[in-house]
């Protein structure tokens, strides 16, 4: 169970100020802000997986978002180091057969735990552990463990799952402004900043 910091708070009680009103607020992923890790996780677009010896490379039909986790045994790099990217870095590790990642080092701005909805934000200190296991024939399931001091006290647990699809492709996409100028949530005078 966790519990809203008050600077959260006021994003979340717009969000849902905005919804009530059939407006959005904040949707940056409209004006083609990346989605960033949790969210890319919880759409409904499919991801297509791919592992080779040292990493498992993530890409997703939404906005063709690539996600890299690191499976070769390194450490985070050092946080004066990094360079803070909207799906953090991710390190992966084999336990048995459940591949636990461990991700960190988050941008802090234009990032979101949801999409136009009831807006919680994602601080550049949000620390995420996800268990990823097969638990029948074609679906597997991941369970995310995310802490964010700045936004919440205690810990945020839901679990995921997936079904495999041989059948599907991922195809390009671009998300520009102007292509997406028709959308409500770009357009929309209950926009809120």
């Amino acid at each position: 169970k966790f519990t809203l910091t008050p600077q959260a708070q006021v994003h979340y009680d717009a969000g849902v100020k905005a919804l009530a009103a059939g407006g959005v607020y904040r949707d940056d992923i409209g004006q083609c802000w990346p989605a960033g890790m949790p969210l890319i996780m919880t759409r409904v677009w499919p991801i297509a997986v791919v592992q080779v010896p040292t990493a498992i490379y993530m890409i997703s039909a939404f906005e063709n978002e690539i996600r890299i986790i690191y499976t070769d045994g390194r450490k985070h790099t050092p946080a004066d180091e990094v360079v803070r990217t909207f799906d953090g870095e991710s390190i992966g590790r084999w336990e048995g057969n459940d591949l636990v990642v461990d991700t960190m080092y988050f941008p802090g701005h234009h990032h979101w735990m949801d999409q136009g909805g009831a807006s919680v934000p994602v601080s550049e200190d949000m620390h995420m552990v996800e268990r990823f296991r097969m638990i029948k024939d074609g679906t597997f399931e991941v369970d995310y463990t995310m802490t964010d001091p700045k936004n919440w006290v205690g810990e945020w647990k839901f679990t995921k799952r997936f079904t495999r699809k041989d059948d599907t492709d991922i195809t390009e996409v671009q998300c520009l402004p102007d292509l997406n100028s028709h959308l409500p949530a770009t357009s929309s005078k209950l926009l809120v900043k």
